[in-house]
Parts: structure tokens; C-alpha cells; sequence
């Protein structure tokens, strides 16, 4: 006799078996942070999608019996002819008032934030954003995100390697029929290898090489590598032919997601992902060439270099007055004693004449050319003694001194009230930068910038204070050691 457990067990059999083992399985290939979230989300999932089948079937059953207009499948659900019609027409629209918003755009992140809105937008995507293929200080390639059309999002600064994650499929070259004559150019010679012109992965769950930032959901993933012509690096500047910059050929990558919407892009999507990013590629082109032409016109046109260079001879005249006080303050102290009260003075004039010349020091904060990497080092290091963690200043994934992070700190908004609120009392943690002041040398570092020799300056000050601060402390405990000692 049958009983009612068997009967149970057959059911679940028969209506949970075949998901939840699905389910077990991509648990193990993605191994999530939360694995009862993305093993309930699979299951909710699952269930959608199976009503998505019993409305295909059912759409099915009718076209046997009414012509149906064309339709075009998808993933998860479907299109009808007109729906797809008005669908192409909707965004071929969108697609023509893309170029004027990105004109619109005057700095890098303006033009990133337009576009990567404008594109989840348009495509109903949950999150799009943007990469950079770089590479860390072991020389492994990886692409860094950089910026996401959810402004916040915890894809920013993570990366994907060539061996995690599929995303590095973009730069693979099509491989071409070896049987089909090959490619020429209009000379005759051969054409490099074409790349893919994108990626879609239309259920992310069933891709073992899929990487997440977020928990793991249903839905797809379109991705493309866009080479462009790079103006912002800090090799730009040619200094024996400044008319003839050194352009790089670089590549962004840009990745558009529906993760947890359970659907695919349809092809009229795909289509103007392809044709708005190759806009986008070349409005950003274009604005790197406008952002490099005006530091040009503003290092020469505009005189900023023979300004900063007058700054320089001044501000070296105002150090030799402070240090020609303070020589006349401690020469009746001890040399014990000397040596601390000198280095404390110097700091405190140092941090003075900084403050006093905060309108100067901030306009290297307009320079939108990353400066080489002896002066960010430089700038990095005078910050984080003001306070600032080393990852405000440092890029995540290559662990150097980044620009883009340096650069709004020493607006004079931010600067002015670090310098004012920095006090000799309360000395900062010098250890960090020590190695890094080391490398540098004030000569070198005046010559491409003297707002950063100034902070150099200042940052050799503070640390050669600290180390005077701590040899008078092991002085004083080796004198209390000696005194316990006698009194014995």
C-alpha cells in the first residue's frame, strides 16, 4: 500500500527536483557571499520563467490556428512584430538626441554619467558602466570599472582579470577562415584581426566564467571593447614637438546588465549598444583632445608656466627669511634641544606659508593632464599627511597615486581648511610615506611642477619632525631607565 510520504516524496520529486538541482549547481560554480538569498532568487526565478514557457506555448497554439505577424523570440519572453517595429523606432529616436547631450559634456565624468544614464535608460538595463583594460604592479592584465550609471555602485573599482571572468573575450581577434582570401587594406597589406563588436551573454547564471559584484540574479550581460585614441596620460606632453602630442591607443570597456529582470537584450537593443557606444568612443575622443588643447593653451598661451616659475623664486625667498629667524631663535639652546625646536618651527612655518599661498597651490587642481609619477607621489604623500587615507589617493588596482583622486583635493575648497586644521600637536602617522619621500628629490620635482615641490617641501618637514619627535621620546625613556636604574 502506497503512503502518504511516498506520495510527498514523488511530488517534490517530480515539481522541485529538476530546479532546486539547477539551483545546487550554479550555488557551487558561483559560490555566493549569501547563498539561502541567491538560492531563493534562482527558485523565484524558476518559476517566472516556467510561466513564461506556458505563455509561449499558449501564443504557440494560437499561431496554428491565426497567421501571426512576425515575431522575434528572446530569451524569457517574446516580441511581436510591432512590438519590435515601435521598439527600433522608439530608440533609433533616443539615439539621434544622443550626440547633443554628450557635446553637452565638459569633463570626463560628466560625459561618463550622461552616457551610462542615457544607456540603462534607453535599454531598461539594470546597471551599464565603463572600464578601463590596465594592468596591476605585477604587469597582469585586467579591466578596472571606473564608473557606473547608478553613480554609487559597489562595481566601482573592482576588476576583472584574463583568467576571471569572461569579459576580456572582447579583445580576443575573430579568428578568420583559413580557406577565405585574406583581408586587405586599400595599400594591399594585410588588416589586423577584427575584434568582436560585442558580447551578449544571455543567461548569466549558466556562464561558469560570469563574475558578480552584486548577488547573483537572472539575466544577461552585454559587454564591448572600444579602442580609442588616449590624450589624458601623463606621457602626453611633447616637450621637442609640443604640436605633435603622444597619443596612446587605448581601450574602455563597456558593459550593460538586466541581472535580476530574468530577460535578454533583444537585437534592436544589442544594435544600439553597438551604435551609441561607438558615438560615445568618439565623443570621448574628441573631449580628451579639447581637455589636453586647453592645459596647452594654459601652460603657454596663457602663462601659467612662467607664473608658476616666478611662484617658485619667491616662495624659495620666503623659506630663506623664515629659515634665517630660526637659525636666531635657537642658537641659545642645547643641541639636544636645538635640533627638536628647529624642526618644529620649520614645520609651522612651512604649514604657515602654505595657507597664505592656497590660491597659488590650487590651480594645479584645473590641470586635467595627470601630472608623471614623481610629482603624484609627491602630492600623495603631503596629503596623507593632512589626514587623507591612502586609498582617497591611490588608484585601487595599479596602487599608484591617481590624478583623478588627487586633483579635486587641492581644490582650494578642500585644501584651505586641511592645511588650517593641521596642527604640530597632534603629528600624523609619517611611516606610511617615508619610503616614498625617499625617492624623491625637490630639484627633480620643481622642474615639472613647483606647486608640488612646495608640498614636498613640506611633507620632508613634517617627517624629519616626527623622527626628531621620536628620538627625543627614546631619549627621554632611555634618561627615566637610567634614573630607575641608579635609585636600585
Amino acid at each position: 500500500m502506497t503512503t502518504s510520504f511516498e506520495f510527498d516524496h514523488a511530488y517534490l520529486r517530480e515539481t522541485v527536483g529538476v530546479p532546486l538541482t539547477e539551483a545546487m549547481a550554479q550555488l557551487a560554480i558561483v559560490q555566493p557571499e549569501d547563498p539561502v538569498e541567491f538560492l531563493g532568487q534562482f527558485l523565484l526565478k524558476y518559476v517566472d520563467n516556467e510561466l513564461h514557457k506556458q505563455e509561449l506555448e499558449r501564443f504557440k497554439q494560437q499561431q496554428m490556428t491565426t497567421p501571426p505577424p512576425t515575431t522575434a523570440m528572446h530569451l524569457y519572453g517574446l516580441d511581436t512584430g510591432n512590438q519590435s517595429n515601435a521598439e527600433m523606432e522608439q530608440l533609433l529616436k533616443l539615439e539621434r538626441d544622443l550626440p547633443a547631450l554628450l557635446d553637452q559634456a565638459t569633463t570626463i565624468p560628466d560625459l561618463f554619467r550622461v552616457y551610462l544614464t542615457w544607456l540603462a535608460s534607453v535599454l531598461n538595463a539594470e546597471e551599464a558602466y565603463i572600464g578601463r583594460k590596465t594592468a596591476d604592479p605585477n604587469g597582469t592584465s585586467l579591466v578596472h570599472w571606473i564608473a557606473s550609471s547608478r553613480g554609487v555602485s559597489p562595481t566601482i573599482d573592482k576588476f576583472v582579470t584574463e583568467e576571471v571572468g569572461m569579459t576580456f573575450d572582447v579583445f580576443k581577434p575573430i579568428e578568420e577562415d583559413p580557406d577565405a582570401p585574406p583581408s586587405l587594406d586599400a595599400d594591399g597589406n594585410p588588416l589586423p584581426p577584427a575584434e568582436p563588436k560585442y558580447l551578449h551573454v544571455e543567461n548569466v547564471l549558466r556562464e561558469p566564467r560570469m563574475k558578480f559584484f552584486h548577488v547573483p540574479k537572472l539575466g544577461a550581460y552585454l559587454t564591448r571593447g572600444l579602442k580609442y585614441k588616449r590624450f589624458l596620460h601623463a606621457q602626453v606632453f611633447n616637450e621637442a614637438s609640443p604640436e605633435e602630442p603622444n597619443i596612446l591607443d587605448d581601450w574602455a570597456v563597456l558593459s550593460v546588465d538586466t541581472i535580476g529582470q530574468a530577460r535578454a537584450f533583444t537585437q534592436h537593443e544589442i544594435d544600439a549598444f553597438v551604435h551609441s557606444s561607438s558615438l560615445f568612443s568618439h565623443a570621448l575622443e574628441t573631449l580628451e583632445r579639447t581637455l589636453y588643447m586647453k592645459d596647452v593653451e594654459r601652460k603657454t598661451t596663457g602663462g601659467e608656466d612662467e607664473k608658476l616659475k616666478e611662484f617658485s623664486v619667491a616662495f624659495g625667498a620666503e623659506v630663506s627669511v623664515q629659515e634665517e629667524n630660526l637659525a636666531l631663535q635657537v642658537q641659545s639652546l642645547a643641541d639636544e634641544d636645538k635640533t627638536l625646536k628647529e624642526s618644529e618651527l620649520r614645520v609651522s612655518y612651512m604649514t604657515y606659508l602654505l595657507v597664505s599661498h592656497v590660491p597659488t597651490l590650487s590651480l594645479a587642481s584645473s590641470r586635467v593632464v595627470p601630472f608623471k609619477l614623481p610629482v603624484l607621489m609627491a602630492f600623495a604623500t603631503a596629503l596623507e599627511l593632512l589626514g587623507h587615507a591612502k586609498a582617497a589617493v591611490y588608484n585601487p588596482v595599479t596602487k599608484v597615486p591617481a590624478w583623478e583622486r588627487i586633483a579635486p583635493l587641492l581644490e582650494e575648497a578642500s585644501l584651505k581648511p586641511d592645511l588650517e586644521a593641521f596642527s604640530i600637536e597632534v603629528m600624523p602617522n609619517t611611516a606610511s610615506v617615508k619610503q616614498d619621500l625617499n625617492e624623491l628629490t625637490k630639484s627633480n620635482i620643481d622642474a615639472t611642477s613647483p606647486i608640488a615641490g612646495c608640498f614636498l617641501a613640506w611633507a620632508q618637514a613634517v617627517a624629519a619632525h616626527a623622527d626628531h619627535v621620536e628620538a627625543a621620546a627614546e631619549r627621554a625613556r632611555a634618561l627615566q631607565e637610567q634614573a630607575a636604574a641608579e635609585d636600585e
